[in-house]
């Protein structure tokens, strides 16, 4: 199982989900988007409903599900 975050450098919650990952001990990619690719990132939000950073994913083989943002992922974790 692998986790996948879409982070901006500057967000405070996107430092802070992965502090919490490598708390847990867990394996993650940190996908960080620039401003000039922010087209992209909107495309992205828009898909899931989503307005902020960070936007966390868990893979597990080929599933891929969206767990949130960092409040999502804390009580994701707190639930496993």
């Amino acid at each position: 199982m692998r986790y996948i975050l879409f982070v901006r450098e500057s967000c405070v919650f996107c430092v802070k989900a992965q502090a919490l990952l490598d708390k847990k001990n867990l394996d993650y990619k940190v996908i960080d988007f620039a401003p000039e690719q922010d087209l992209i990132l909107k495309e992205i939000k828009d898909a899931y409903q989503w307005d902020t950073v960070p936007m966390i994913f868990q893979r597990n083989g080929d599933l891929i599900k969206f767990i949130g943002g960092y409040t999502g992922l804390a009580e994701h974790l707190g639930n496993e």
